[in-house]
């Protein structure tokens, strides 16, 4: 059984599209995969070869929209389902392969109630708390995607997505050596920028994003000497995000009769005050540096980089402040 799973991923693993298809196309090629992940013995070397073969296969849109569907015979339990509960309580190896996978079905919005359905936002968010490069990557990668469909920002905000993304981009102002040479910011905290970016679209993540410390990481991240000014720009955007809605809140006696909620849009208005003398000039400084580029994202562990995935994370889709 595992030297079948492991000839099945040697053959779907790579760029081309043939091989992949004509596992989609055998009979019960994907059940057959499935029941790697679904194996009911704990057998993690099966289960992470069936995990990383359907990411593989997960690379072709078509096979995507099959694994989504795709369901076990006995209780219709579906096989995002397995990934997602495998993923949870699985090795490190099985969290980087599921990691992967859902990395994949982030990117296309027709999966994402799927993926809410099965736990996945849960998952991805507890992959994006480990202390993990590769894990980090695909959790930050798939909220990027996740944060812009409007319907998850706030839910996200709730399950705690704002803590693993500032400690993410946090990570990165104090990312330079000791002979202050600039040092290049990872994948994650690239797409990281990117998800907190679009949580910050979302009036009601502002509170949460100001209580778990985003407004001092993001001004943390804008200052530092880092090589990807692309970065220093998200940051600026975001802080300008928070502060124009800090400002724009209107403290007076009629908010405050809305009780708890207007002390905490009080609070977050708070930390913008004090806060005034570090954020003056902050974004108009990043905005005079050298024009904004688009840059492909660095690649990913496996095969991100050559798959459409890093092709659709467009930048601009990103900053334009569309939902």
């Amino acid at each position: 059984r595992r030297c079948a799973a492991s000839a099945i991923n040697a053959i779907v693993l790579g760029r081309h599209a043939d091989p992949k298809q004509k596992v989609i196309e055998m009979e019960k090629g994907l059940t057959s995969l499935l029941s790697l992940v679904a194996f009911k013995e704990d057998d993690e070397e099966c289960v992470h070869e069936g995990i990383y073969a359907l990411g593989s296969l997960a690379e072709n849109d078509e096979a995507k929209a099959q694994i989504v569907e795709l369901k076990s015979h006995d209780n219709q339990t579906t096989c995002v389902s397995y990934i997602v509960q495998r993923a949870n309580i699985g090795s490190i190896e099985i969290k980087r392969a599921a990691g992967y996978f859902l990395a994949l079905l982030s990117e296309s919005p027709e999966f994402h109630a799927a993926l809410s359905a099965a736990g996945g936002l849960d998952c991805i968010i507890l992959l994006a708390s480990l202390a993990d490069d590769e894990c980090q990557d695909y959790a930050a990668f798939a909220l990027a995607f996740l944060a812009s469909h409007r319907e998850y920002q706030v839910p996200l905000a709730q399950l705690g997505a704002v803590r693993p993304l500032v400690s993410i981009m946090a990570a990165a102002s104090d990312n330079n050596n000791d002979d202050g040479n600039r040092m290049s910011v990872s994948s994650a905290r690239h797409y990281a920028g990117l998800a907190l970016l679009k949580l910050a679209d979302n009036f009601e993540n502002h509170v949460t994003i100001a209580e778990e410390g985003g407004i001092q990481a993001l001004l943390r991240l804008g200052r530092s000497r880092v090589t990807d000014e692309e970065v220093q720009y998200k940051a600026a955007v975001t802080v300008g995000h928070l502060a124009s809605n800090a400002v724009g809140a209107n403290i007076t006696s009629s908010s405050k009769k809305r009780g708890v909620r207007a002390g905490r849009i009080g609070y977050a208005a708070g930390r913008f005050g004090t806060a005034r003398n570090v954020t003056k000039g902050f974004i108009k400084e990043c905005a005079e540096k050298k024009a904004y580029k688009e840059i492909t994202p660095e690649a990913h562990k496996r095969n991100l980089s050559s798959s459409s995935v890093s092709e659709s994370l467009n930048d601009s889709h990103f900053l334009d402040g569309s939902s």
